[in-house]
C-alpha cells in the first residue's frame, strides 16, 4: 500500500500543532494509499509531547535535544519517513481537506515527481487571500531564481526518492532553506503548480534581520556563480529585494528603499518577484 509521509517540524507551538496534525489525519486519501505523522520537535520548552498525547499511536514524535533548525528538523522527519512520497506541513499552518487526494492527482495527471499548490494566507481572523499568483502548470528555474513564493514547508508532495536524489535541506540557512532547495529540484526538472488553494498559511513573524543576511549571502554563494544573462540579473532583483523587505520590517526605510532601486536597476521592465509582493499587498487591502 503506497504511504504517505507527512513532516511536521515543531519548536515551541505545543498550542497550534495538534490543529496541523488534525488536518493531516483527517486527510481523505487517494484509493490504496495510507498516511503516517511524523512529529519532529526541534528541542522545544513547551512540551509538545503533552498537547499531542492525544492522538497516541496516529502519529509518530522524533525530538531534538536542541533547536537546530526548520532545514534539520525536516531532514529528520525525512530520514525517518518509510513513504513512497513525502509531504510537508509547519505547525502553524493546516492543511484544507481534500489536499493530498487533489495534488497526488495532479501529479499523476502531470507526471510530475514533486508538486506544491496554491494556499490561503490569513490577513485577519477570517479573512484569507489566495496566493502565490501562478497558474497551474510546471514551474522552472527560471522562475525559481524569482525566489519562493509556493510555501513549500506546507504545500511541498514529493516522491521520497526525489528528495533523497536532489539531497537535504541545506541546515546552514536559517531562512530560505527552501528557496534553496526548489532551485537545486528545478535544475534536474520542473516544480508541478497546482492554483487550487489546498493550505491555510499563518504569515510569518519575527523573523530576524540578521538571519536573512547571514542566509542570502549563503544562497548567493551557492547559486550566483552558476549563473549568468538574465537569470543571473533575475536572482540578484530577487535577493536585493529581500533585503530590501528585512530593512523595510526594521524600520530601516532609507537603507530599504536603497535596496529596492538596486533590485529594479537588475530588472526594471518584469520584476516578478516584485509584482508577487504587490499582488499579496493588494488583495490584502481588499479584503480589509
Amino acid at each position: 500500500m503506497p504511504l504517505i509521509s507527512v513532516i511536521i517540524p515543531i519548536w515551541n507551538r505545543a498550542h497550534s500543532a495538534a490543529k496541523a496534525v488534525d488536518s493531516a489525519l483527517s486527510q481523505a486519501l487517494p484509493s490504496g494509499h495510507a498516511i503516517e505523522v511524523i512529529v519532529v520537535d526541534d528541542g522545544s520548552s513547551d512540551q509538545p509531547q503533552q498537547a499531542l498525547a492525544r492522538f497516541g499511536d496516529s502519529i509518530r514524535l522524533v525530538r531534538h535535544p536542541n533547536n537546530l533548525g526548520a532545514a534539520a528538523a525536516r531532514n529528520t522527519g525525512c530520514a525517518a519517513a518509510t513513504g513512497e512520497y513525502i509531504a510537508f506541513l509547519d505547525s502553524d499552518d493546516s492543511w484544507l481537506p481534500g489536499k493530498l487526494e487533489a495534488q497526488i492527482g495532479f501529479m499523476r495527471e502531470g507526471n510530475f515527481d514533486v508538486s506544491c499548490t496554491a494556499y490561503l494566507l490569513e490577513q485577519a481572523p477570517g479573512r484569507f487571500i489566495t496566493s502565490p499568483r501562478y497558474g497551474t502548470g510546471p514551474l522552472t528555474f527560471a522562475d525559481l531564481v524569482w525566489g519562493c513564493f509556493v510555501s513549500p514547508g506546507s504545500t511541498l508532495l514529493c516522491k521520497s526518492a526525489v528528495f533523497r536524489e536532489v539531497g537535504p535541506l541545506d541546515t546552514s540557512l536559517r531562512r530560505f532553506e527552501d528557496w534553496d532547495w526548489l532551485m537545486r529540484l528545478t535544475q534536474t526538472r520542473p516544480l508541478g503548480f497546482l492554483a487550487q488553494p489546498l493550505a491555510r498559511i499563518e504569515p510569518s513573524t519575527g523573523v530576524q534581520q540578521t538571519a536573512v543576511f547571514v542566509a542570502l549571502e549563503r544562497i548567493a554563494s551557492k547559486h550566483l556563480p552558476g549563473l549568468s544573462g538574465g537569470l543571473r540579473r533575475n536572482f540578484k532583483a530577487a535577493y536585493h529585494l529581500e533585503r530590501a523587505a528585512a530593512l523595510f520590517r526594521a524600520g530601516e526605510r532609507a537603507g530599504a528603499m536603497s535596496e529596492l532601486a538596486v533590485s529594479l536597476l537588475q530588472s526594471p521592465l518584469r520584476h516578478r518577484a516584485l509584482a508577487a509582493i504587490l499582488h499579496n499587498r493588494l488583495a490584502a487591502a481588499a479584503v480589509r
